[in-house]
């Protein structure tokens, strides 16, 4: 066990008593006023050497090193809760009706808070800056990342790499560190569509412009994107997940509409999928007669995991924590992350890895009522933290 693994279970209880208060209390994204307030309040007392307040509900701290000027690293974790009716049965649960931490965003931001106690008495250990970025609103779209980037808080001082950590259930793993080099997540991109005709007797459809059959079209059309516009070598994910049309079986509606998310790991492919709804629009278009409205709301790019970065989380995490502690995952996760924004928009490397923290009571998926990780997990994931961040600053990172 390595002095950062010391240090984590040295404040364990301390850090436990936070993440309870925070799960207690759930606040939706731009909305985290209470959680934003005690995380300052504990920064201050853990003595960090400055803190800013980009937007109400964020919070950057900095910590600086007594080893001299140097680099700056960025390590970040997301507060929000989201909109779920909590039915865990904890003791802690949350005070706030279907208001709930079903993401793991309370332990994420009481790690980071024990990250901080962490480093605070660890400063003759780096040279350069840590700082901690305690991120809004990453579950309601459109996300607080993108938002703190073009706040500026890559920069003064400029960040030269990033680090961000998930907790995730498991049916019996748990304080294993998850590791993939490459693309990470997806992106996200959502599609509203309204389909605009003429209703009319069903009885005399050939004197419609049936929306119907054209909105029904058009999502057999989109349902053959992946299949025949993509390389088969790609991933894309583009299911239509609702459809709403007419009130009764013998009337033709004047208006169906219905909505789909596409998920990428390469921004190319994001794209293909876009030219392609709107192609397809404007022949269902052509032949059915109707008009056709999409709204696309564009979501998160993919997380990309810099390989040189893992590589250096990797072996912070083998000299912590011991080899079993490393699980290499050999494919990306399917969901989505605000993140990428922090890579992609500041163009600097970053590095994004999942910790397993097993489950309580029966095992429930991530954003589930029911879903409860394991505390004893958090430890790993500080240690990971801190132990990375200061290996980076020490100049074990190329960069």
């Amino acid at each position: 066990m390595g002095i950062y693994k010391k240090a984590a279970d040295a404040c364990f209880d301390e850090i436990v008593s936070i993440r309870r208060a925070i799960h207690r209390h759930p606040e939706i994204g731009r909305n985290e006023f209470q959680t934003a307030a005690l995380i300052r309040e504990t920064l201050t007392r853990y003595g960090v050497d400055a803190i800013e307040t980009p937007v109400p509900t964020a919070t950057v701290a900095l910590i600086h090193g007594t080893k001299g000027p140097g680099r700056c690293v960025a390590l970040r974790a997301d507060i929000d809760a989201l909109p779920v009716q909590e039915e865990s049965g904890l003791p802690f649960a949350s005070e706030v009706p279907n208001m709930m931490h079903a993401c793991g965003h309370d332990m994420h931001a009481s790690m980071l808070l024990g990250v901080a106690k962490i480093l605070c008495g660890m400063r003759d250990a780096f040279p350069g800056t840590v700082k901690l970025i305690f991120q809004h609103s990453e579950d309601t779209l459109p996300g607080g990342a993108k938002e703190l980037v073009e706040k500026g808080v890559l920069e003064a001082p400029h960040v030269d790499a990033i680090f961000g950590m998930h907790m995730y259930p498991d049916e019996s793993l748990s304080g294993k560190v998850i590791l993939h080099a490459g693309p990470l997540t997806t992106s996200v991109d959502l599609y509203d569509v309204t389909v605009k005709g003429q209703g009319g007797h069903g009885s005399t459809p050939h004197k419609t412009k049936d929306p119907l059959l054209a909105a029904c079209q058009m999502v057999t059309l989109l349902e053959q994107i992946p299949a025949r516009r993509v390389d088969p070598l790609e991933t894309v994910i583009f299911p239509v997940c609702s459809i709403h049309g007419g009130d009764a079986p013998n009337v033709i509606p004047n208006e169906v509409k219905f909505g789909g998310v596409s998920r990428a790991y390469v921004e190319s492919v994001r794209k293909v999928v876009d030219q392609q709804v709107n192609d397809i629009a404007k022949g269902v278009e052509a032949l059915s007669g109707c008009q056709v409205l999409i709204h696309h709301y564009e979501g998160y790019p993919a997380v990309y995991n810099d390989k040189a970065l893992i590589d250096l989380v990797r072996t912070s995490v083998r000299a912590e924590l011991g080899e079993d502690a490393i699980v290499e995952q050999d494919i990306p996760f399917s969901f989505s992350e605000d993140f990428s924004y922090y890579t992609q928009l500041g163009n600097i490397p970053g590095a994004y890895f999942m910790v397993y923290a097993g489950h309580v009571g029966d095992l429930s998926p991530l954003h589930s009522s029911t879903c409860v990780m394991q505390e004893e997990a958090m430890p790993v994931g500080m240690a990971a933290m801190a132990s990375t961040a200061v290996a980076f600053l020490n100049g074990d990172f190329p960069g």
